[in-house]
């Protein structure tokens, strides 16, 4: 019988995006409720495209949810910190860290939007 691996690359990839996605879902709905009080000449795109976007990350989420419990990974702790976020977890009876500083944070959920929308993050000047 061969010994049980180490968790896969794959794995700690799922934790990532476990973690990053209820944070997108965050930054959504709190930028949605901003532009719901602003005075904007047409509202109902704008709430169209943060429906598209809310439903893009749950439907990830949902996604990495399931892929999770196949692979038998639970997230057991998460904290949000001064300097990043913070989760530990399991992952065959092992124990893990996961951390992230608030920089690249915001790094991920920037590209991860702009994948939702189609725009190449790499473009020369796109966020200058």
């Amino acid at each position: 019988m061969s010994p049980v691996p180490w968790q896969t690359q794959e794995e700690a990839e799922m934790i990532k995006q476990y973690v990053l996605l209820p944070l997108l879902l965050d930054a959504l709905e709190r930028d949605r409720r901003i532009l719901a009080s602003a005075s904007l000449k047409l509202p109902q795109v704008y709430k169209g495209l943060f429906n598209l976007l809310q439903n893009a990350a749950t439907a990830d989420l949902t996604r990495v949810r399931q892929s999770m419990r196949e692979h038998g990974l639970k997230v057991f702790e998460e904290r949000r910190t001064n300097l990043g976020i913070e989760a530990r977890y399991l992952c065959r009876g092992y124990t893990y860290e996961f951390s992230m500083l608030w920089g690249l944070v915001k790094a991920e959920l920037t590209s991860r939007l702009c994948a939702y929308l189609g725009i190449d993050v790499r473009k020369e000047g796109m966020f200058s």
